[in-house]
């Protein structure tokens, strides 16, 4: 059986279907599925913060939410878990990748769109693939790939 085989079935046999009912950012939302909501982080992905102190980087984060707001406020999505990640991350989110029903992997669309970068601190499955479509984000300088350099996970502080 082929990797890639392989890595299709066990992400068949750990995927959810969810309703999404909230979105806190570029890279967090809240869905119901089975009766109960569940916070899922997106995996492999990193959005900038609402809260940076850096206005060009705190738009980018509203321009990231406001995105994931238009393109899955309502839908409802497939979960599917990542074998190379733990089920949950230390706040207590779910991991997942979401998929619409197009079979778009909206965690690569996101890097893709410039509305975030890959995570590159942890190791996932489709890693390559996501760096892939953020080269092309950073040839066409979308979204994050427009702010001036700089770390967006780190908000400074004023002392």
């Amino acid at each position: 059986m082929s990797p890639g085989l392989v890595l299709s079935l066990l992400l068949a046999a750990a995927s959810q279907t969810a309703q999404v009912v909230g979105v806190h950012d570029g890279d967090t939302i809240t869905v119901r599925m089975d009766g109960h909501t569940e916070k899922i982080r997106l995996v492999g992905i990193d959005s900038p913060e609402l809260q940076d102190e850096r206005a060009a980087y705190r738009d980018a984060g509203y321009a990231a939410r406001n995105y994931a707001r238009m393109r899955l406020g309502g839908e409802t999505v497939t979960l599917e878990a990542d074998p190379r990640q733990p089920d949950r991350d230390r706040y207590g989110r779910l991991l997942r990748y979401v998929i619409l029903d197009d079979g778009t992997n909206v965690n690569e669309e996101f890097v893709r769109k410039g509305y975030a970068h890959v995570f590159d601190k942890f190791q996932f499955s489709l890693k390559s693939r996501f760096k892939a479509s953020e080269a092309e984000a950073k040839r066409e300088k979308l979204g994050v790939w427009s702010l001036p350099p700089g770390p967006w996970r780190d908000t400074p502080t004023v002392h």
